[in-house]
């Protein structure tokens, strides 16, 4: 090894030596010029000195010349050694030092003086190296050097300010003549930042490995595609009860504690999370010994560096209490307090599950009937008591996997899996039937309850828990308006009942969104044939089913409130439809509009009606408010004052459908209406009915005598028109003539074109 030293460091020193002009004439003069000037000098003096003195005088010659080149030559290696020397030290980024044998620093780099912090070279040299150091590691080093070894080994020394670092120092001999080592050369690299960045690295993985020892949490570290599991916290042993020595010889040992209908939805969320670059989360039982399960919630989170996943993080954490808070949370949400039985949620649930599998089932809705007497005779305790004696008896009758619940108050629901018929449906109701009216025993007493029983079939009666649970309620009130005490399957008329229901419904739309219409009917003179009046007729242009005529959705209003809203709705239209008539064509002196018994008995219809006139700014008397008999008979003197009322203003009452109902004649003269509106049942056999023909006639001559109008409604044919002609009736309506048209077309039939302006005015 010295020999290659040697032999690199004279290939350096020939370099140099060529590239320094001084030492290349050196060398030349040395080659060319001392020798023959030394041959010249030894052959004059052979002539000037005597013998045998001018032979030693030469040989003197000879060995001076000889010493000369052999000091020149010393000199110019030593230049070249120093040349050298001083561009290693400039280029070296350690601390080169030389020192003695006893261990003192001969030299030092610049570089080194640096890094030892002196401010002087000089001031370093002559110091103790190895006194600088803590523990023997330097002293043991430096005399294997001596001993003819490089060698090196690690330490602390503080600088010459104090300052502690960290070095790596390797020492070689230095070779002097004959191979005796004359010194040691000493190369010192600063570690102090690796070493601190390797104690912060250590610090973090104690406090690393400190938590992963004492925290209830399993961190796994994987590769990208989990082939190869790159870090595993010993918590592993604790949570999955297995060593960590069977994990290392088989990285895939953890998946054989997880249950198999886990494991596929765990790879699943692992690949997500992959695919994704997002955490994911997902849940799993780990089957353990002794036939224990534990929960263990995986959080998962890719890591990502240049743009693609390198390796995913999980987090384990044991979740057995928290599914099992989760359970109970899940049992109370689905659980009726009071019985122990399924609650409204957990039926939905099954309802879900049972459609979705499309299989045939029964519905049945059980209603305790008057348990509100027991509550209110009883006490609410007594009633708890009677409802969780009742559900033990249900839940005891149920079939194999049929379900029962308590959706709230009095209300059981059962679900009997299979296809049934009439017999099977009532045998099972019976049973329940049964079941219920059993006397039941509560503080001494013994009370006895019967229950109303609503049958809805699946697919027959409803497709979707909604549905179903609708049929079944409407069947159990059809049991209750049957008597009580007994079933009834969703049928026909139950049907209807729905179908009214859906309509009220959608009837609440319609009003907000304005989908009410008025078409009119034209009211002619029966003895001319002259367009004189019409009545506005409520239509319902349903969005899906077209244009409604009355008796689709009146009847339904006329059960719900709803009929006062629509009712002040049409007047305010047939007043400004008025108002527009009366512009366009005066001839048209009425417009009749038809108001309910519930609108007639509201208090805002005097109002309402006040409202719309002044707003149209037409004469109250184009208006004409019809009212049936039923209306003004109900309170007869409240009925009297709102007539009072109406006419007051001036506008006009008829009384509708005269004939159908109580028809007295003391009614006539008490109300004084001024039009009479024959009901459309004495129409339709006026042509062929002798005695309908005499009725007519003598109600159309009283009404005539007492100055009122009479208006003939449902003339669909000419004989009709005629006789109607032939007893003196004043005016008629009727599909013969026209039937109800929107304002615009009956304009457009009369043969007149409404003025703008008046357009304007009204619309405004």
């Amino acid at each position: 090894m010295r020999k290659g030293a040697n032999d690199f460091l004279g290939i350096i020193g020939e370099n140099v030596a060529r590239n320094l002009p001084y030492v290349e004439y050196a060398r030349r003069f040395d080659g060319l010029g001392l020798a023959p000037i030394a041959v010249l000098v030894a052959a004059c003096g052979t002539f000037f000195v005597p013998l045998p003195w001018n032979v030693v005088f030469a040989a003197v010659v000879l060995i001076v010349t000889f010493c000369v080149h052999r000091m020149q030559d010393a000199h110019r290696k030593t230049f070249v050694a120093r040349q050298v020397a001083y561009g290693l030290l400039a280029i070296a980024e350690d601390c080169l030092k030389l020192l003695s044998l006893d261990g003192r620093i001969m030299c030092i780099s610049e570089v080194g003086r640096r890094l030892i912090e002196a401010e002087c070279a000089d001031d370093l040299v002559g110091i103790d190296w190895l006194a600088l150091w803590d523990g023997p590691d330097a002293r043991q080093a430096f005399e294997r050097a001596r001993a003819g070894q490089s060698t090196s080994f690690s330490g602390a020394c503080r600088t010459m300010t104090g300052n502690l670092k960290w070095w790596t120092s390797t020492f070689a001999p230095v070779y002097g003549e004959h191979g005796k080592i004359t010194a040691v050369l000493c190369k010192s690299r600063d570690i102090t930042a690796e070493r601190n960045l390797i104690d912060e690295l250590r610090g973090n993985a104690r406090v690393q490995k400190d938590m992963e020892d004492h925290v209830d949490a399993v961190f796994w570290t994987a590769s990208h595609d989990f082939q190869e599991l790159l870090h595993v916290s010993s918590a592993f042993e604790r949570m999955w009860e297995m060593p960590m020595s069977v994990l290392d010889a088989d990285q895939t040992a953890w998946s054989q504690r997880v249950h198999p209908d886990d494991l596929p939805a765990l790879r699943d969320e692992m690949r997500t999370a992959v695919k994704t670059g997002a955490a994911t989360q997902s849940y799993f039982r780990l089957c353990l010994p002794h036939e224990r399960t534990r929960w263990v919630r995986a959080d998962i989170y890719p890591v990502t560096e240049d743009g693609a996943v390198s390796r995913v993080v999980s987090v384990c954490v044991d979740a057995t209490d928290e599914r099992q808070r989760l359970q109970e949370l899940h049992r109370l949400a689905n659980t009726d307090s009071l019985t122990g039985l399924a609650n409204r949620n957990a039926m939905m649930d099954a309802l879900v599950a049972r459609c979705e599998a499309g299989a045939p089932f029964a519905y049945l809705f059980v209603d305790i009937d008057r348990f509100k007497s027991i509550n209110d005779t009883a006490g609410h305790i007594a009633g708890d008591a009677v409802l969780r004696a009742i559900a033990r008896r249900i839940q005891d009758a149920l079939p194999e996997g049929a379900v029962a619940a308590r959706p709230g108050g009095d209300e059981f629901t059962v679900i009997l899996p299979g296809a049934f018929d009439q017999e099977s449906i009532a045998r099972a109701c019976r049973m329940f039937a049964l079941a219920c009216h059993r006397p039941i025993k509560v503080d001494c007493k013994s009370l006895t309850m019967t229950c109303s029983i609503g049958v809805a079939l699946h697919p027959d009666h409803g497709r979707t828990p909604e549905a179903l649970f609708i049929s079944a309620d409407m069947a159990m009130y059809a049991a209750k308006r049957a008597g009580r005490n007994t079933f009834r399957v969703f049928g026909e008329r139950e049907k209807d009942d729905l179908a009214r229901a859906h309509l009220e419904s959608e009837l609440h739309g319609a009003i907000r969104e304005n989908q009410f219409v008025l078409h009119y009917q034209p009211q002619y003179r029966v003895d001319s044939g002259a367009l004189v009046g019409a009545e506005a007729l409520l239509r319902w242009n349903h969005p899906t089913l077209g244009l409604l005529a009355p008796g689709a959705f009146v009847p339904v209003l006329e059960e719900s409130a709803l009929i006062v809203e629509a009712g002040h709705w049409v007047i305010r239209e047939a007043v400004q439809a008025a108002g527009r008539l009366a512009g366009a064509m005066p001839s048209v002196c009425s417009v009749a509009l038809n108001v309910s018994p519930k609108q007639f008995r509201d208090p805002r219809l005097v109002s309402v009606l006040r409202h719309a006139l002044k707003r149209a700014c037409i004469e109250s008397d184009r208006i004409t408010l019809e009212i049936t008999e039923s209306a003004l008979i109900e309170n007869v003197d409240a009925a009297q004052e709102v007539l009072s009322n109406v006419r007051a203003m001036g506008v006009r009452i008829a009384i509708d459908d005269f004939g159908t109902g109580y028809s007295s004649l003391s009614y006539l003269a008490r109300f004084r209406p001024d039009v009479l509106k024959l009901d459309k049942s004495f129409v339709d056999n006026i042509a062929t009915d002798v005695m309908v023909r005499t009725v007519v006639e003598g109600v159309i001559d009283l009404a005539h005598k007492l100055g009122v109008i009479v208006v003939a409604e449902g003339v669909e044919t000419q004989e009709q028109l005629d006789t109607l002609r032939d007893v003196h009736c004043d005016k008629m309506q009727g599909f013969l003539l026209s039937r109800p048209v929107p304002l615009a077309s009956l304009m457009e039939t009369a043969g007149v074109k409404e003025p703008e302006s008046v357009r304007r005015v009204v619309l405004s």
